[in-house]
């Protein structure tokens, strides 16, 4: 039997938290919690040991998948088809005539058509291009939706079948050489760049008669060199904001976390960008994680990216390589935890710490009175609704949890046994 609510508070002031334990645990299966994404943290973490395990290896690659739900011709096309279903004869011509407005407020009307094709399109694009093109066998991701717009994004931790960069990446003796031995496999097996020539003030063009690449299929290409340079200046530049900079509160000139410099005066964002460079370069973050960074000669503020996931993909697509400076055959585990780490807080954040959690539903106990409530049951109804109440949700989050969708996508089926 439950206990009652002087036995559960009488339990807390004895040091016995067994209870609100169990309520954590049940929280596990409200998606879109704090106690919900622990538990994704902790299936991240046994398929990265489960991987080790099998000779796989740890995660070699972090990347982001971003939706450009306002320019994609195939979500346009759908678009349409919903409008004229709704009998909406404006809202269709105005989409067939590639009206930019139109199409935002298409894409916001029909959220759930645009998160579930944006769920199709990247399980296409991860088993076929990042699997079969990048060679990155195995894969973990999960959901976000962006602060502000809301619009949705993947975040994705992946293990690449080539190991054999990692073996070079090792027995160089110099940084120079280890840097190079990334140059090679980053060019050669992922087409990747961060020098490239772009105008860093341009402005999206929206027009109806607009030539921006975003609009067109890759097969619709007839000069990959061009389309790729101007996919990078459409999508792949960084302009400096505050979510970047972040605000203190001590109306100071910020630093943008990234690395693109510091503004000359508090709130002008007019940040340089990244230093330029001659060769690759293996650098330290603040964080500690060590981070590649190619060859840059041109812009500053173009974002390093491989061409051949920005040009299938179509829309801003960020990829990281994760160094490891122990053996890939005999790897050092805490090597793995500290980079693993990094990835792992931020392909699976949260909102609350465990002990901020665990603090609240004390507090939610301990002032509770059998006057006022009918039992222990109310007890665990006011903690589980305080698990979920705490933060506010885009509308594109929202349908997306009413529509049922995955919030996270393995190349692997994970089980759990009791």
């Amino acid at each position: 039997n439950p206990p009652t609510v002087e036995e559960l508070q009488e339990q807390i002031r004895q040091g016995d938290f067994s209870y609100i334990n169990k309520l954590r645990y049940l929280a596990k299966g409200i998606r879109g919690s704090d106690s919900f994404w622990r538990g994704k943290t902790e299936e991240l973490e046994a398929w990265i040991d489960f991987h080790i395990s099998r000779g796989n290896g740890p995660p070699t690659h972090f990347a982001t998948l971003s939706c450009a739900e306002n320019w994609w011709p195939d979500l346009r096309r759908l678009m349409i088809k919903l409008e004229r279903q709704r009998g909406d004869r404006d809202q269709v011509r105005l989409l067939e005539e590639n009206d930019f407005a139109a199409m935002c407020k298409s894409a916001r009307r029909f959220t759930v058509y645009v998160n579930d094709f944006f769920m199709k399109r990247s399980r296409v694009f991860l088993d076929t291009v990042v699997k079969n093109a990048m060679g990155i066998e195995h894969y973990w991701a999960r959901v976000e939706f962006a602060p502000g717009r809301g619009q949705i994004h993947l975040h994705l931790l992946g293990i690449g079948k080539d190991k054999s960069y990692l073996n070079d990446f090792y027995k160089a003796k110099t940084e120079d050489e280890k840097a190079k031995v990334m140059e090679t496999y980053a060019t050669s097996v992922l087409d990747m760049t961060a020098d490239v020539e772009v105008d860093e003030t341009h402005v999206t063009d929206t027009s109806s008669d607009s030539i921006s690449p975003l609009k067109h299929r890759f097969s619709e290409c007839y000069n990959r060199k061009e389309d790729v340079r101007m996919l990078c200046q459409e999508c792949m530049v960084h302009q400096c904001n505050n979510y970047c900079l972040g605000d203190d509160g001590k109306c100071k000139p910020r630093e943008c976390r990234f690395d693109y410099g510091k503004e000359s005066e508090y709130g002008k964002c007019d940040t340089a960008g990244k230093p330029r460079i001659e060769t690759s370069l293996i650098v330290m973050n603040k964080r500690g994680v060590e981070h590649f960074q190619m060859r840059r000669t041109k812009s500053r503020k173009a974002v390093q990216h491989s061409q051949l996931m920005l040009q299938s993909w179509r829309g801003n697509v960020d990829i990281q390589l994760l160094l490891y400076r122990s053996h890939p055959n005999k790897p050092d585990v805490s090597e793995i935890e500290n980079v693993c780490k990094y990835v792992v807080a931020y392909a699976s954040k949260k909102n609350h710490t465990s002990k901020k959690e665990k603090e609240a539903m004390q507090n939610i106990i301990q002032s509770a009175s059998s006057a006022d409530i009918s039992g222990v049951s109310t007890l665990v109804k006011m903690s589980l609704n305080w698990m979920t109440s705490k933060r506010l949700i885009s509308i594109q989050e929202a349908v997306h949890e009413v529509d049922r969708q995955s919030l996270t996508l393995c190349s692997e089926v994970i089980n759990y046994v009791s």
